[in-house]
């Protein structure tokens, strides 16, 4: 379970006073107001901490973070982080990314913050050390299998929508050999599209849990002819600017040939939105790297500081949903193999000049994709009725193939 930090106020002749509940491994603590807070102990790996600000909407605020050797910053990739309660509301969230710790030593990181009424509250984490285990025990749907073998990197990134002040963004399995993610996985519904967020606000940029010397430099573009393509799409995060801020991650780009990303690939993210319904959407999208490519891509292009980059030479999706959409039922509580339905898609990156078709051969089951990235995809349908449901689609239902 990811570390909630809850510092709550209410004013007292105009003071702000604390009480701070400390959510770690589902035990939930209570803790008196006093100037210095206790110590949060948390995990060796990179990982994330939700600071729940609660206090009168509209105040300021200034958070700060001390560590040494900056392993623990905030959400923009900085120490200091400034803001404001909702105007609306009087909760909100503000993220601690802590980088992985190991020094094989105990280390501890302070924060400090300052509200505009004067009160100032400060609390430390002490970060365990590495232990080398890798585990996304977490029952989400959209969770392949996770592999702790093959040098690959596992993070959620976690932020807010209109309705939660605390929601899963998305997961990314990221290989360093190739500076990208092999895959993407999240949660697709209307509470994640619907908001005031705008991409222009957006900045491309390094992923807080990841070494920047792995990812890509990518505050430009690839060289050549490649955008800066997203895996889950900024636009499946219309909600908040923070959750779209963050599909703007180096993890979550590839190198995409630019007329494949903005023609195909744009016209297969649209029709995945219009497959959203009131039970969510669960989504797994890729980018897999072959030893051939197409020969109207290049085997590789380059970030802004000259690192090379491999192009991938397919990029794929794979949708999980209830038949009905309105079930309100749990992935892992169905037992009847008809109430759910799946499909993917596999597609070989080209340049596809200003084709939007996505091709019947272009379609298969999420099985036979199993099969091809060696991944075990949707693990939380029941072991019952897996097979039936991830070998049979029907490319109708999703207003897919030509």
């Amino acid at each position: 379970m990811q570390n909630i930090v809850r510092l709550i106020y209410r004013a007292t002749m105009g003071v702000m006073l604390a009480i701070v509940a400390l959510s770690c491994e589902n035990s939930i603590q209570l803790v008196t107001p006093d100037a210095y807070l206790p110590i949060v102990d948390i995990k060796g790996t990179a990982t994330t901490c939700a600071v729940v600000l609660k206090a009168q909407q509209g105040m300021s605020y200034t958070m700060s973070v001390t560590s040494d050797d900056q392993w623990a910053k905030f959400s923009n990739g900085e120490s200091v982080v400034e803001g404001s309660m909702p105007e609306t509301a009087t909760e909100k969230v503000v993220h601690l990314y802590f980088a992985k710790n190991p020094s094989g030593i105990v280390r501890e990181a302070r924060v400090e913050v300052l509200f505009a009424s004067g009160a100032k509250f400060e609390l430390s984490f002490r970060q365990l050390t590495y232990d080398n285990t890798i585990a996304l025990s977490r029952d989400w749907a959209e969770l392949p299998v996770c592999k702790n073998d093959d040098g690959y990197i596992y993070h959620t990134h976690y932020g807010a929508t209109q309705t939660k002040s605390h929601a899963r963004n998305f997961t990314y399995c990221f290989d360093p050999s190739v500076r990208a993610s092999i895959w993407v996985a999240y949660p697709l519904h209307s509470s994640y599209v619907t908001g005031p967020a705008n991409r222009d606000y957006s900045s491309f940029g390094y992923d807080p849990l990841v070494e920047n010397s792995k990812q890509a430099n990518l505050t430009y573009s690839y060289k050549g002819r490649y955008d800066r393509g997203h895996q889950i799409p900024a636009a499946d995060r219309d909600c908040t600017q923070e959750m779209m801020d963050q599909t703007f991650y180096a993890t979550n780009m590839t190198p995409q040939q630019s007329n494949f990303n903005q023609k195909v690939w744009a016209a297969l993210e649209g029709k995945v939105r219009g497959q959203i319904c009131s039970d969510t959407l669960y989504v797994v999208t890729g980018a897999w790297f072959e030893g051939e490519h197409h020969s109207s891509i290049a085997t590789s292009t380059t970030d802004n500081s000259g690192n090379v980059c491999p192009t991938p030479t397919h990029y794929f999706k794979a949708l999980l949903r209830t038949e009905r959409g309105n079930t309100k039922k749990p992935i892992a509580e169905i037992k009847d193999a008809s109430e759910l339905r799946s499909i993917a898609v596999w597609m070989e990156h080209a340049d596809t000049g200003n084709s939007t078709t996505i091709s019947s051969s272009d379609i298969i089951s999420v099985n036979e994709l199993e099969e091809i990235i060696g991944f075990d995809l949707f693990p939380a349908i029941d072991d019952a009725i897996e097979e039936e449901v991830e070998q049979n689609f029907a490319a109708s239902k999703w207003g897919l193939g030509y």
